[in-house]
């Protein structure tokens, strides 16, 4: 539906019109009688388009077309009047009418043609607005677009895919798809191109070459579009590096990943290899308790018998069921009751492993009997303290246990352990048996081992800590938790273990079994991890630029050395450094928006700002920084200030040879008026003294252009040379110097100020000394004295002549216009000089008490050098014959 806005001070026209065109159908028309009216209708709706009456008695129609035009430049506007002289129809095309209809003749035909134009006008600028839309999305979308045809010529793209591909849009201009895929074709698009003539949408991957030669993978989401005889192809192109990298890395994290799963799998065999083994031991270390002719017992936390085995039948008369619940103390003689139960009570109480404590208890049909006791500590799955498991060995017939013949052999269980395990008898600290991997793991067979201590197992360095702090291994009935060792092999080489070791008792016997996983390549890997972490240190802090780690508020937590002293800061244990704490003031909203808003994925964000440093000097920064995952910003910053002041110098350079050549085409063209009015005179040939008074005047006129000449060559190569450091004495000692004034009527500190400067500096010098006794008249002492200042180093040249008016005070400084009469450019000169190394001059003395000139040296600029005896400052001064013309003083 089509809605319009009507204006005509006629309502009976207004009417008709509306009736005629709303009984179109699509038509709504809305009607005011007055400009204004329309105004405020216009700003509370929306209306498609506008007719107007040209002729109104407050406004008329083109005084309305321009106030619509200045607020709603894109309404369609149509006059609608009865006034039908050319010059309407001119003003009103002029000022942006989009239509111009005349009333009169047949109404239907004439409201015909007006419907007609009106949907006509609309559709256009609704084209028109949707067409700005469209390229404007097309032209600022962030992937690339491209309209090619069949044949490979590009007929339409957008700035994406040339900022994709590092062309310019002329430079994309003059390319065809074959530049950018060599060898291509519409079939070369494989299956993607077969899809096209039948209107399928077609998405392939293409590397296309980058103007810098490289090429970029992308994705082509392909659509063809039929214009007649000349097809084309429509494409959006997705960069997918970032992609490709990601699956790249996403294959070789999960090749890791299996890779480490294989590891953990084969561990996780090896584990239960060793669980098997031992738990194998265990139930023939327990086959063989159960042989055995000692009485095997286990008490609670509160040392009440819980367990007994058979034997204490045949030992104390008592059967197993019994002694439940019963204490050794219960079971104690009474001659030995007391010492002998707080003595055990007192054992047990450390929850610490104990043997050959001997105790008297009483058998059931009343007779003694002696017992050696010896017991472990036993500990809960939670790993809290439940009570003791030992043997009571009956001696009472005081005969000795029968040795066990033959070492001990399990070999089947041991076999099964992916680990090496050694078995020590613990009374003798004799190896006794080993599997085929300890074997392996020492290079030892076992008739050797059987020789060997325990201790023999270990490093020298184990062994003499083991005889100074006692021995490495747990005592008697003690479990150890897993802990890390070193053992030697055969070949005395180190080799790191995980080593758990457990105390068994087999018959009359005490066995250590001990469990030897091989680490020698995790030990590796952490040596090559330690190494290149080391690496990566060295380099972070010996490396020449600025490296450092930053969160999203620029907070540095980790600095570099070369950091430090460039941002001439150090960040004091407890305390927050801010690197918007050190940036220069003027660029610490943009530092801290390009940190808050950096993006992720690795891609380096490039920025420059400056830093100060605490004596008020600056240094320009270029910064290469990026985003980590852990919110993390890993920046490195390369120092561009000599940079810049190069980039400074040459724009400074520039200016003062521009102002230069006005200068001295000015003084030449001047000199040329001079020389051509004495020619003039010259031509009647007069007698003398006029004669040889115009030939001096030209000779001198001459001689003057040479000078201009030659001083202009030398004066190019202002600011081409690298500024140098120079004495502030010995440049005003040679200015002195040079004008040969006596030294009783000069005075300098011996303070050993040096200030950067350009080689032209003693000319400075030299200008600012003639001057004074040139126009001071009554200068009878000329002083040069310095100072620090919050500004930086104040050179003072100073003299007791008639000085320098205060109106006159900048005029000496001017370049032409305004310049006082008499006046040059000398200190004019100086001041542009100066200001190659960012010194600035003025003059600051009181008209008739003496001239008196600062010049300040900005901080970084100047430098304070003990005085040495032997020291020869011989700074590079500029040739003698640049004396510049001087000003003169005004009183």
């Amino acid at each position: 539906m089509i809605s319009l806005l009507y204006v005509d001070d006629e309502p009976a026209l207004l009417d008709v019109c509306r009736r005629f065109l709303e009984q179109e159908g699509d038509i709504t028309v809305s009607t005011v009688v007055s400009v204004e009216e329309a105004l405020t209708r216009i700003a509370g709706g929306t209306f498609d388009a506008i007719i107007s009456d040209y002729q109104m008695p407050d406004v008329d129609g083109i005084s309305f077309l321009r106030t619509i035009r200045q607020q709603y430049p894109d309404m369609p506007f149509i006059l609608f009047t009865g006034r039908g002289r050319e010059e309407v129809v001119i003003e009103a095309i002029n000022n942006g009418a989009d239509s111009y209809i005349q009333k009169g003749g047949d109404p239907r035909a004439q409201y015909k043609e007006l419907s007609h134009r009106v949907r006509q006008i609309v559709r256009r600028r609704k084209a028109e607005s949707e067409l700005r839309l469209m390229k404007f999305s097309v032209d600022h979308a962030s992937e690339g677009i491209v309209w090619m045809r069949v044949n490979g010529e590009i007929a339409y793209y957008n700035d994406a895919i040339c900022a994709m591909l590092g062309y310019t849009l002329q430079e994309f201009s003059a390319l065809s798809v074959a530049d950018l895929r060599p060898g291509w074709s519409h079939e070369s698009l494989s299956s993607g191109g077969k899809r096209l003539p039948s209107r399928q949408c077609a998405i392939v991957e293409e590397n296309l070459l980058k103007k810098d030669g490289s090429f970029l993978p992308v994705e082509l989401v392909l659509n063809y579009n039929e214009q007649g005889a000349n097809p084309l192809i429509f494409a959006f192109v997705r960069d997918i590096s970032e992609r490709r990298l990601s699956e790249k890395n996403l294959r070789k994290a999960v090749q890791r990943l299996l890779q480490m799963e294989d590891g953990l799998h084969l561990q996780f065999d090896e584990l239960k290899k060793s669980d098997h083994a031992i738990r194998e031991i265990g139930r023939r270390y327990q086959l063989l308790s159960a042989k055995t002719k000692d009485w095997v017992w286990e008490i609670d936390s509160d040392g009440r018998l819980a367990y007994s085995n058979p034997q204490v039948q045949e030992i104390l008369g008592f059967d197993p069921a019994e002694m439940a619940g019963k204490s050794f103390s219960d079971l104690q003689a009474p001659a030995y009751a007391g010492r002998r139960s707080e003595e055990l009570t007192g054992i047990m109480e450390k929850k610490e492993a104990f043997s050959s404590i001997l105790l008297r208890l009483m058998h059931r049909d009343g007779r003694e009997v002696l017992l050696e006791l010896t017991g472990i500590p036993v500990n809960s799955r939670e790993g809290s303290f439940s009570g003791f498991y030992g043997i009571a060995r009956d001696i009472s017939d005081n005969s000795p246990p029968a040795p066990q013949a033959g070492p001990l052999r399990y070999n089947s269980l041991l076999e099964q352990s992916g680990d090496a395990i050694f078995v020590t008898d613990v009374k003798t600290g004799l190896l006794t048996d080993a599997n085929q991997r300890a074997l392996s793991l020492i290079k030892r067979t076992l008739p050797e081992i059987r020789t060997m201590p325990e201790s023999g197992l270990h490093c020298p360095l184990k062994e003499e800590q083991e005889s100074e702090e006692g021995p490495g291994m747990p005592p008697a009935g003690e479990d150890t938790d897993v802990t890390e060792d070193v053992i030697i092999d055969r070949d005395g080489n180190r080799i790191p273990v995980i080593m758990s070791t457990r105390l068994l008792q087999v018959g009359d016997r005490q066995v250590r079994v001990g469990i030897y996983h091989d680490i020698s390549d995790l030990r590796a890997i952490e040596e090559t991890l330690r190494e290149k972490t080391d690496e990566l240190d060295r380099f972070f802090t010996s490396g020449p630029d600025l490296f450092c780690i930053l969160d999203r508020d620029g907070r540095i937590l980790r600095l570099n050395p070369a950091g430090e002293v460039l941002l001439c800061c150090h960040a004091r244990k407890g305390e927050d450094l801010f690197l918007a704490g050190i940036v220069h003031p003027d660029d610490r909203a943009a530092t801290r928006s390009t940190l808050r808003h950096m993006g992720r994925g690795g891609k380096a964000t490039i920025f420059v700002n400056r830093v100060a440093h605490p004596d008020g000097s600056c240094r320009w920064l270029e910064w290469r920084a990026f985003s980590s995952g852990r919110n993390q910003i890993y920046a490195v910053a390369r120092d561009l200030t000599g940079q810049k002041r190069a980039e400074q110098a040459l724009a400074i350079a520039n200016r003062k040879l521009s102002l230069f050549a006005d200068l001295t085409r000015h003084d030449i063209r001047n000199k040329l008026i001079v020389l051509t009015g004495y020619l003039d005179l010259f031509r009647s040939c007069p007698a003398e003294p006029y004669f040889s008074m115009y030939t001096e005047k030209l000779n001198e006129t001459v001689a003057a252009i040479s000078a201009q000449l030659e001083f202009i060559r030398v004066y190019q190569k202002i600011g081409s040379a690298e500024p140098a450091w120079y004495n502030v004495e010995h440049l005003f000692s040679h200015a002195c110097r040079q004008r040969e004034i006596p030294s009783d009527i000069t005075s300098s500190h011996q303070d050993g100020w040096e200030i950067c400067a350009d080689p032209l500096i003693d000319r400075v010098f030299s200008m600012l000394v003639d001057n004074a006794f040139r126009y001071g008249t009554t200068v009878t002492e000329i002083r040069r004295s310095a100072h620090e200042s919050p500004g930086g180093l104040v050179v003072i040249i100073e003299d007791n002549g008639i000085g320098i008016a205060q109106d006159k005070k900048e005029q000496i400084f001017e370049k032409e216009e305004g310049r006082m009469p008499g006046q040059s450019h000398s200190l004019f000169l100086a001041r542009e000089i100066l200001s190659m190394t960012g010194i600035t001059l003025r003059e600051t003395g009181r008209a008739g008490r003496g001239a008196r000139f600062e010049m300040q040296v900005p901080k970084g600029m100047y430098r304070f050098i003990e005085h040495e005896p032997d020291r020869d400052d011989k700074p590079l001064f500029a040739p003698d014959f640049i004396t510049l013309p001087h000003h003169n003083h005004t009183s």
